[in-house]
């Protein structure tokens, strides 16, 4: 076999120094060069691994850029779990287009070869056809409207929209969009090339659902260190949007279901936004023909810093508070023992350490929802403390850790309790 003159892992080690999550995760992963597929792949290893499949020709023919991108190109289809989610999708095709469209959006554009499947490449479909793509979307969200604008595909002219006739496009604007739909139909082929590299994940597919959740527990455990260690550098810092899918990604399941419990509270929500109904204006008449009132719940959240408060508590605490996160919510953080510590607003990430360890008094968190009139309190705590002197002026819940207080018929509001 040919011996490419730039070993893998070399580029795993040079990815170590200028983007440590990427040369982390890959320190774990089997790597071989093979001349069975056409660029690269990600194949199943011992039921239970994933394997990193290169064709050592094509290796060779591209630049040192190119082989950083199409390497974490190959990381973030095992990372985001697109192995996993492959067999949910009935379009297999689309969904090899939409998991594209996710990674590469998380690759540098001087990293991502010519032809890639970018939102840049889809552009032209905006004026002939109305297909707008947004950034930061997941694998559904591609896959939908990929999949509702392929149904209409046929049915439509190039200067046509399913609302009618839009403005007129130059002869380079049609000839631009003819030959996406072009690029399309090809990649939609069993032969395509671009999609060829695919054709491993069918393995992950026909794996039974208990084979299935020891390769997810594998994934979770190598991205969840490779952030861990990516963190400890600091030139390892992750984009926003990256870090944000990454950790949805490995995050545990909620114990609550927080969607439900915020919907209790949604009649005293007060804080209310307006939102189209479509993307963009109407280029006729100058005018956004629809709006839609969102509610966003502003949620006071108080953490029992106080030394009864075990590790374990706080890491399950700020887990359900990601997921609350996830739901929509604008949180603010207090994070409190006998007195409030720290308030500050929560944008997804755990603190490295909290304040407090002392001892535990309720009134102060209270007394900071009732002066800022949020829609919800929501206090995560032992129990272990006297009853608060001061009445809350919204609703207010209470979380307990496994191991609370089991008498806490004083503390006045809604009760829950965590269970592992």
């Amino acid at each position: 076999m040919l011996t490419p003159s730039a070993p893998i892992e070399k580029v795993c080690v040079q990815l170590l120094l200028k983007e440590p999550f990427y040369g982390h995760f890959l320190m774990g992963v089997p790597k071989a060069f093979d001349l069975t597929v056409p660029t690269a792949a990600v194949s199943l290893f011992e039921q239970q691994m994933i394997k990193l499949r290169i064709n050592p020709q094509f290796w060779d023919s591209i630049s040192e850029e190119h082989r950083y991108g199409l390497v974490k190109h190959e990381v973030l289809h095992i990372v985001l779990r697109h192995l996993v989610f492959l067999k949910n999708y009935a379009n297999r095709g689309i969904f090899n287009i939409a998991a594209d469209l996710v990674v590469n959006q998380f690759i540098a554009p001087a990293q991502l070869p010519d032809g890639a499947v970018t939102l840049a490449f889809f552009k032209p479909l905006e004026k002939s056809h109305g297909l707008y793509l947004e950034k930061d979307k997941g694998v559904d969200y591609y896959y939908e409207k990929l999949l509702h604008f392929l149904q209409k595909t046929s049915n439509l002219q190039p200067n046509m929209q399913a609302g009618g006739p839009r403005e007129e496009l130059s002869e380079a604007a049609q000839q631009a969009s003819e030959a996406v739909l072009r690029q399309i139909s090809q990649w939609l082929s069993e032969s395509a090339e671009e999609m060829a590299k695919h054709r491993f994940w069918d393995e992950f597919a026909a794996l039974d659902s208990s084979e299935m959740r020891v390769m997810e527990q594998f994934i979770k455990n190598a991205t969840k260190q490779a952030v861990q260690r990516a963190r400890l550098k600091a030139h390892g810092k992750l984009p926003g949007n990256l870090l944000e899918a990454l950790e949805a990604a490995i995050a545990d399941k909620p114990l609550v279901n927080w969607r439900r419990v915020l919907r209790l509270f949604a009649a005293s929500s007060n804080s209310t936004f307006l939102k189209n109904t479509i993307r963009r204006p109407s280029k006729r008449y100058g005018v956004v023909p629809g709006i839609r009132l969102n509610r966003r719940h502003e949620i006071l959240l108080a953490i029992d810093t106080s030394g009864s408060i075990q590790q374990e508590d706080l890491s399950l605490f700020f887990s359900e508070i990601y997921h609350i996160w996830r739901q929509g919510a604008r949180i603010t953080i207090a994070e409190c023992d006998t007195h409030i510590h720290r308030i500050y607003p929560y944008r997804g990430e755990t603190p490295k350490a909290v304040a407090g360890r002392g001892g535990t008094r309720f009134d102060e968190p209270i007394q900071l929802a009732n002066e800022r009139m949020p829609d919800a309190l929501i206090y995560f705590t032992d129990g272990y403390a006297a009853k608060p002197e001061i009445s809350a002026r919204m609703p207010v819940l209470w979380v307990l850790t496994t191991g609370a207080n089991p008498e806490t018929a004083h503390l006045p509001g809604k009760h829950l309790q965590l269970k592992n």
